[in-house]
C-alpha cells in the first residue's frame, strides 16, 4: 500500500536565512529496506532541497535559502508501492518567528519593575508579551513593541512593595505575525521595601485590680494592612488622656502579638504601630475610659469602669458553619467588635475578635478551634471615637452534647404509694444548655404503666415510666400512684439540646405497707377478736353486768310476814301486798298537796 500523504506540512524561519520545514509522516505501511524516502523540491529555483530529514514525532528538514524570499516547497514520500506529495508556498518574511529572549535583568522600586532582555534578531521589529505571576497566583500579560536595539524592556507598575513577582517573555514579528517564540527563562523579582500601609487591628482585655487595672493588649495584621518590608516589629505606647503626661512605650519583635500593661484609674490613650526598615505605620488607637466607681471584691475595693456593668447573658444556637450572633444596632457607634475565647477553659484562652461596620447587626462566628460540647461566651461592643462599650453578652455551643454527669439524688421521701426525690445538680460547665430533667421509675420485677407517665423502652425491651421536668431550676419531684410494699428502681437524668446519656444504673427503693389498711384490719378483725376472747374468759361476770337476774316477788321478804301472809290475796296466782296492811315506821310528807291527797 502506498504511504500516507504528509500531514501539517509547513515551513518557517528564525533568522530570515535558514528555513525549516516540518510534517507528520503518517503511516508508511512498509518497513526495513522498503521504508519510505523523503525528498524536498523548490519549484521556483527548480532545485532539490539539500537537506536530510530527521523523523521522530515529526519529521523536519532545514537548509539555507540565501537571499530567496518566495518559496514553493514540495515534499514527496515514496515507497515501492507508490508516492504522495504535499506543498507549501510562502513568503519568508511572513513565516518568521524569533528565537527566545535571553539574559533577563531588572531595575525596580517599591511599586515598579523595569524588565530588560536581549534577543538574537537584530534589525527586526518584534512584538513581545511579558507574563507576570502575581503573589495570589493570578497571571497578567503585558504587551510591548521593541525597536531594532540589541535589547528590549518593559516597565510593570502598580505593584506591591516588598513582594515577589515571577516574569518571563516571548516575542513574535511585529509585522506579518506568524507565531510566538519560545518562552524565556522565568525570573523572580522582589520589589523594594516601603512604609507599612494600613493600620493594625488592635483589641484589649481589662481586669480591675486593687488601685487600678491590668490591660492585656492584642494586635494582628488586618486584611488591609501590609508590612511592605522585612524585620517587622511593633511599638506599644500609652499615656494619660487628661494631663498629657509623657507616654511610656515598649517594643516587640514580629513573633509577639500581645502584651500586658498596668495602669491606674485615669483615662488612657493606647497606641500601637508597626515598623519596618523604612518607617512606621499609621497608629492604631484605643481609649481606656477612667474608672467610674468602686466594687467590693476579695476584701478589697476595686474601681469599676464603663463596660463592666452586669448584662443578662443570652443563649444562642450553633450550626455546622459556626455560631450565629445578632445584636441591636445603635446609630451612635461607628463600628462593632465581637470577642470570644477559642479555648475557654485554658489560660491564656486565645482571645479572638472581629470588627464589623456600623450597618452590620449580625455575624456568623466560626473558628477551627470550635468543638462540640464546649460553651463559648461572646461579648458585643460598640465603638465610637476609639472608645468601646459593652452592649450585649451571648453564650452558646456549635453543637450541644448530652450532660457529662447525672444529678445526685440526696433525699428520698417514701409513702406507701408515692416517692418524693430531691437532687443536686450544678448547671455550670456543662456540655450543653440543661433544659430540664427526666425521672424514670419501674417496678423491679415488671414493666411500668403508672398513671400520668410516658413509656420509655430500654434496649433490653424493658419499659420504664418517664416523667419530664422542664424547669432546670426545679430539683424536686413526686412520683405518685405507686403500689405499697413493692420494690422499685428509679433514676434521674438531666437533658440538654444534645439529649441525655444512656441509663446504666438505678437507685432502688421499697415502698412501705399501707398504714390505712393496717388500721382497718385492726378495727375489723383484731379488736372484735379480742373482745370475743375477753367475753368468753369472763362469761359470768359479763352476764351479771350486762344481763342481771330479775328477782321473783315470791321470794321477797316483804311477803314473808305472818300477818302479811294471813291477809294476802292471791291474784293471778301471785301474792299481792296490801299497802294498808303495812304499818310504816315513819311518814314523810313532801307538801300540803300531797298531804291532802293522802
Amino acid at each position: 500500500e502506498p504511504p500516507d500523504t504528509p500531514n501539517d506540512f509547513s515551513c518557517q524561519t528564525q533568522d530570515m536565512r535558514v528555513v525549516t520545514c516540518t510534517w507528520s509522516q503518517g503511516d508508511t505501511h512498509l518497513y526495513g529496506r522498503h521504508s519510505p524516502n523523503y525528498t524536498l523540491f523548490e519549484e521556483f529555483s527548480q532545485k532539490m532541497v539539500p537537506c536530510t530529514e530527521s523523523c521522530s514525532d515529526r519529521c523536519s528538514c532545514s537548509w539555507d535559502i540565501d537571499q530567496q524570499r518566495i518559496c514553493n516547497i514540495t515534499v514527496t514520500v515514496e515507497n515501492p508501492l507508490g508516492k504522495k506529495t504535499a506543498t507549501d508556498v510562502f513568503d519568508v518574511t511572513h513565516r518568521f518567528y524569533p528565537a527566545a529572549p535571553f539574559q533577563l535583568w531588572e531595575e525596580c522600586t517599591d511599586t515598579k519593575i523595569t524588565l530588560y532582555w536581549k534577543h538574537q534578531n537584530k534589525g527586526i521589529e518584534l512584538f513581545c508579551q511579558t507574563e507576570v505571576l502575581q503573589p495570589d497566583g493570578k497571571v497578567e500579560l503585558h504587551n510591548s513593541s521593541n525597536t531594532h536595539l540589541d535589547y528590549a524592556s518593559i516597565t510593570l507598575g502598580g505593584l506591591q512593595p516588598y513582594t515577589e513577582y515571577t516574569a518571563r517573555v516571548h516575542c513574535g514579528a511585529a509585522k506579518h505575525f506568524w507565531r510566538w517564540s519560545e518562552w524565556s527563562e522565568a525570573r523572580t523579582i522582589r520589589t523594594r521595601e516601603s512604609t507599612p500601609s494600613g493600620k493594625l487591628d488592635i483589641w484589649r482585655e481589662i481586669t480591675p485590680v486593687q488601685g487600678g487595672r491590668n490591660v492585656t493588649l492584642f494586635w494582628k495584621q488586618a486584611p488591609s494592612f501590609r508590612a511592605n518590608g522585612r524585620n517587622i516589629s511593633y511599638e506599644v505606647s500609652w499615656e494619660k488622656v487628661e494631663d498629657g503626661s509623657k507616654p511610656e512605650s515598649i517594643s516587640f519583635s514580629s513573633v509577639y502579638n500581645s502584651t500586658k500593661i498596668s495602669i491606674d484609674n485615669h483615662s488612657y490613650r493606647i497606641s500601637i504601630v508597626a515598623k519596618n526598615n523604612v518607617n512606621f505605620s499609621l497608629p492604631s488607637v484605643l481609649i481606656i475610659p477612667k474608672a467610674t466607681g468602686f466594687v467590693q471584691g476579695n476584701d478589697a475595693l476595686f474601681c469599676s469602669f464603663p463596660g463592666t456593668e452586669e448584662l443578662k447573658e443570652e443563649q444562642v444556637n450553633g450550626t455546622d458553619d459556626g455560631i450565629f450572633i445578632s445584636w441591636e444596632p445603635r446609630h451612635v457607634y461607628d463600628s462593632y467588635v465581637i470577642d470570644w475565647c477559642n479555648y475557654p477553659t485554658l489560660q491564656p484562652c486565645d482571645l479572638q475578635w472581629k470588627r464589623f461596620g456600623p450597618s452590620t447587626s449580625s455575624a456568623l462566628i466560626n473558628s477551627a478551634a470550635f468543638v462540640p460540647g464546649v460553651r463559648y461566651n461572646f461579648h458585643i461592643y460598640g465603638s465610637a471615637a476609639n472608645r468601646a462599650s459593652l452592649l450585649e453578652k451571648k453564650t452558646g455551643y456549635v453543637k450541644e452534647l448530652p450532660p457529662l454527669r447525672d444529678p445526685t439524688v440526696e433525699k428520698v421521701e417514701l409513702t406507701s404509694n408515692a416517692v418524693t426525690l430531691s437532687w443536686v445538680y450544678h448547671l455550670t460547665n456543662e456540655s450543653g444548655f440543661v433544659r430540664g430533667y427526666h425521672v424514670y421509675v419501674a417496678p423491679v420485677q415488671e414493666n411500668c404503666s403508672l398513671k400520668g407517665s410516658k413509656k420509655h423502652v430500654l434496649p433490653d425491651d424493658s419499659v420504664l415510666c418517664k416523667y419530664t421536668i422542664e424547669n432546670p431550676e426545679e430539683k424536686r419531684y413526686t412520683v405518685k400512684h405507686l403500689l405499697p410494699n413493692t420494690k422499685y428502681k428509679l433514676v434521674v437524668k438531666a437533658y440538654t439540646g444534645g439529649g441525655e446519656t444512656p441509663i446504666v444504673s438505678f437507685k432502688y427503693i421499697d415502698t412501705p405497707f399501707n398504714s390505712n389498711t393496717l388500721y382497718l384490719l385492726v378495727l375489723l378483725v383484731i379488736v372484735p377478736s379480742l373482745v370475743a376472747a375477753v367475753c368468753r374468759w369472763k362469761m359470768k361476770w359479763v352476764k351479771q353486768c350486762c344481763c342481771p337476774v330479775i328477782p321473783s316477788p315470791n321470794k321477797s321478804k316483804a311477803l314473808s310476814f305472818k300477818e302479811f301472809k294471813a291477809r294476802s290475796l292471791k291474784i293471778y296466782s301471785e301474792k299481792v301486798l296490801i299497802i294498808s296492811d303495812c304499818i310504816p315506821d315513819m311518814l314523810a310528807v313532801d307538801s300540803r298537796a300531797e298531804a291532802q291527797k293522802l
